[in-house]
């Protein structure tokens, strides 16, 4: 009673002698938990907001030993409000969070939901969270049926008042004070809502509306003495607005007849002082008996321990000594079968590891057959002097070719690192000058870098000794090819490539430097094992097979060498070799004039490696097929990185189109910048600024979300589909593909006219007529969701938008559009639904049952919303069975 009538002083000690008397007689959890938590609420009004948030921490303790789900929510509401106090937001916000959680478990009227919803805005909205709030907010005036009420009002202006939105924080703020007054709220909310008015008209310079808002306001209710504080800050905001618009008599006159309130609340802060101060005086004497009593109680038990240990120490020696003959028999006859299964393990492994050799050995000798057959042909028909071939037709054949040649040399390098692994390949080693080799493979990969606008540098100081090393010069050659040109790949314009070699101790060292992208810490581990391939990199394009590395160490360690490797993402990656240094006489050593395996794999690879990487400019070209002007007209803007497949896409729609490329998602977005584009065609897999990155800036552009846009990818599973029909993507067309497949999506897309484009927060942009296909197929979704969690009165709108991928907000939104009603209600119309078909059928003889069969835990409730939807209460129908 104390607490209900302000006397918080007082509440808290007789709380405390409750505390006393239930430690004395042990009483159970339950009461302890409620008289913590009024100890909690009691602090709070006493600005003691650290034993406030101790109190609610110790009741929710209990309330959660008794499982009292009801109060355990209010005592999360309560710590949550405490921690705003606090300013320390991300704690309220995840407490208030708790409470919403934990009201799910007990049934609670939609009020008490909403009010924790609008707790869970007005923290956010300190946070500046604002997005966040306004969802909030939405959520909880749904629950009140669309219903406003001062407090809605109240924080909608609060969020529109940090948004700095000033007509809409007053207009909101006038709403409010307006419902008071029309709907007789009680004194304390109106004048909370008169408050927050005065902030803003005091705030945006609106001293006129204050005067006419508080000066009867005042008048009649200045003697409430139980609202002095809020009544004295009133009374503050008539004050200045009587001095700022020249009415200093008022003023005075105000300010002397309020003078008895701020004695007033001088002597209750005195008192309230004095009272706080003996409690924390009580608190901390309490606080050291406890400190006592524990050192006591540990006293008392090293006690009995030391006792406990005299008494059992000739036991626990005749226990040990035959828990150690049990333990020895038993650990004998474990090795023994551990060893067995190792053993079994082992041979095992190595059959497995046997088996994958084989089955990539086998793999490669049997591309070789159809490959063959595949090349052959098609080199009879180009160097056929019979067959007329256009350049166009011509080229395209040669492109074949040459990507024949390159799975041939893919299948080279897993057999000859199959062939390393089993040591059937030999290593024939001999003196070699390193230097000269460096300074070869220097000299061969330096267009290809200057193309690239990277600096490729070759740093050598004179080295005692010399630089002779013993090695396998083919096999070695393509350690070198492989460091070098991984570093080459994986920088970009302007940064830099650098092959050192110096001593270090008694080794020559060879350093390949690249100031590139780096390799993520967690990935350096794994990148010498056979196959791998890191799932995270910037570099995204020509990713190969995860073999080129695993050679490199193969081959290194069959030279008995070391490698290793150091890297930072965003700043670079360094290989170092070391190599025994040695002596040999001129006629010993092997003179390189040529790097055969070098110069063969560059020509296989060049039109990839090599070709720049610059946009086509806008050229128009004439329908060759009958096209209509307008259709000839229209542009389409193809990024994709390989330039020969940018070049095969290019020559199958150029003819229709003017086309534009671009080799990534950077340069597509510069050219979007000046040119005017119909469609987009764009690959995912690209180095830098990858098919993902340029789908979501499309999204996120006012202009450029207009645009339709097609993907063609060698990536086709669903994962991917998903993910970029829900970045803004009208169609997915996987590689390889037929031509006319690719023509026919292309005018299909280019002849849509009604696009939805003008929501920023659709799901993705589509056409109208896919819209609604989409649309439908979700809503469909959520009522097999619903159908297949019936029994569950624990499912929520939250844990359905997760499961279909979708926002709250876009599942509010859509239904609303497609059923006019609220997630909540369409939850609640399919359980009716559901027991409406199963009385019906005559499937349940009880209302109990029947709401459990359609997860709805309170059977009054149920029965009332059965009536309610149906005209009949269930028991109705089980009477006449």
């Amino acid at each position: 009673m104390d607490n209900r009538q302000g006397r918080f002083l007082s509440s808290l000690e007789n709380a405390q002698e409750y505390l006393d008397l239930v430690e004395k007689h042990q009483l159970d959890s339950n009461k302890v938990a409620n008289v913590e938590a009024y100890k909690g609420i009691n602090y709070y009004y006493l600005d003691e907001y650290g034993l406030s948030a101790d109190a609610f921490l110790k009741a929710i303790k209990y309330f959660k030993e008794v499982g009292d789900s009801r109060r355990l929510a209010i005592c999360y509401h309560r710590l949550a409000d405490t921690y705003s106090e606090l300013q320390d937001y991300d704690k309220a916000i995840a407490f208030i969070k708790n409470s919403i959680e934990t009201s799910k478990k007990s049934p609670e009227n939609n009020q008490t939901t909403a009010t924790r919803y609008v707790s869970l805005a007005s923290y956010l909205i300190y946070d500046n969270q604002l997005n966040q709030a306004q969802i909030f907010l939405d959520s909880a005036q749904s629950l009140y049926r669309g219903i406003p009420t001062p407090l809605f009002y109240r924080r909608y202006g609060n969020l529109e008042e940090k948004r700095g939105n000033e007509k809409k924080a007053i207009n909101y703020a006038k709403k409010a004070v307006n419902l008071c007054f029309e709907n007789n709220e009680t004194l304390v909310n109106t004048i909370e809502a008169l408050h927050a008015l005065a902030h803003l008209n005091k705030k945006y310079g609106y001293p006129q509306e204050n005067i006419e808002l508080l000066e009867g306001f005042l008048q009649e209710y200045a003697l409430q003495k139980s609202y002095y504080p809020r009544l004295t800050e009133l009374e503050d905001f008539l004050f200045d607005a009587y001095t700022e618009t020249g009415k200093y008599k008022k003023a005075i006159t105000l300010r002397s007849s309020f003078e008895y309130l701020h004695d007033s609340i001088q002597s209750l802060e005195t008192a309230k002082q004095v009272g706080i101060t003996e409690i924390r005086s009580n608190a901390a004497k309490q606080e050291a008996e406890f400190e006592l009593l524990k050192k006591q109680d540990e006293l008392h038990q090293q006690t009995i321990k030391a006792q406990n240990t005299l008494l059992f120490s000739a036991l626990i020696i005749i226990l040990l000594v035959l828990g150690v003959t049990v333990i020895i028999y038993r650990a004998s006859k474990l090795n023994k079968k551990l060893s067995d299964q190792n053993k079994a393990q082992a041979e095992r492994l190595i059959q497995l590891d046997a088996a994958k050799s084989r089955f990539f050995a086998n793999i490669s000798h049997d591309l070789r057959t159809p490959m063959t057959l595949i090349m052959g042909g098609i080199q009879k028909v180009l160097e056929n002097e019979n067959i007329y071939l256009d350049s166009k037709s011509e080229k395209q054949l040669s492109i074949g070719l040459k990507n024949g040649e390159r799975i041939i040399h893919l299948t080279n390098e897993i057999n000859e690192l199959i062939k390393l692994e089993d040591g059937q390949m030999q290593i024939t080693c001999q003196y070699v000058d390193i230097n000269q080799l460096l300074s070869l493979f220097v000299e061969m990969f330096s267009s290809m870098a200057e193309i690239k606008g990277v600096h490729l540098a070759y740093s050598y100081n004179e080295i005692q000794g010399g630089t002779i090393v013993s090695i396998d010069p083919h096999h070695f050659e393509k350690v070198l090819f492989n460091l070098i040109t991984n570093g080459l790949k994986h920088t970009q314009a302007d940064q830099s490539v650098t092959v050192s070699l110096s001593k270090v101790e008694d080794d020559l060292c060879i350093s390949i430097l690249d100031t590139g992208e780096g390799i993520p810490k967690e990935n350096v581990p794994y990148i010498f094992d056979r196959y791998y391939q890191a799932p995270d990199t910037t570099f995204k394009t020509q990713e190969g097979f995860g073999i080129g590395l695993a050679l490199v160490k193969e081959i290194i360690d069959k030279h008995g060498a070391k490698i290793s490797v150091e890297s930072r993402q965003g700043h670079g990656t360094e290989f170092r070799i070391l190599l025994k240094q040695e002596q040999a006489k001129p006629e010993e050593i092997v003179p390189l004039s040529r790097l055969d395996y070098s110069y063969e794999k560059r020509e296989i690879f060049k039109d990839i490696d090599e070709v720049e990487a610059d946009s086509k400019t806008a050229i128009s070209i004439d329908s060759l097929k009958n096209r209509t002007s307008k259709i000839a007209k229209q542009t389409i803007l193809l990024v994709e990185d390989h330039p020969e497949v940018r070049e095969y896409i290019y020559d199958i729609i150029s003819d229709y189109y003017t086309v534009i490329t671009a080799p990534n998602g950077k340069k597509a977005l510069q050219m979007l910048e000046n040119e005017h584009v119909d469609l987009i065609i764009t690959d995912l897999m690209m180095p830098w600024f990858d098919g993902f990155e340029l789908l979501e800036e499309l999204k996120n552009s006012e202009h450029l979300r207009k645009i339709p846009a097609l993907v063609l990818s060698a990536r086709t599973s669903e994962q991917d589909k998903e993910r970029v029909l829900n970045n803004g993507v009208n169609d997915f067309l996987g590689k390889p593909f037929k031509t006319k497949e690719l023509l026919q999506r292309i005018e299909n897309l280019l002849n849509k006219t009604s696009w939805n484009n003008t929501d920023p927060s659709a799901l993705f942009i589509n056409s109208q007529e896919t819209m609604n296909e989409v649309e439908n197929t979700i809503l469909f979704k959520v009522e097999q969701l619903i159908l297949e969690r019936m029994q569950d009165p624990e499912l929520s709108v939250t844990e359905i938008a997760d499961k279909i991928c979708i926002s709250e907000r876009k599942l509010y939104r859509m239904l609303k559009k497609m059923k006019e009603t609220t997630p909540f209600e369409y939850i609640k119309e399919i359980r009716l639904q559901q027991a409406h078909r199963l009385v019906q059928n005559n499937q349940v003889h009880s209302a109990s049952e029947l709401a459990r069969l359609v997860g709805m835990k309170n059977v009054s409730n149920f029965n009332k919303q059965y009536k309610k939807r149906f005209g009949k209460n269930p028991s109705d129908f089980f009477q006449k069975v």
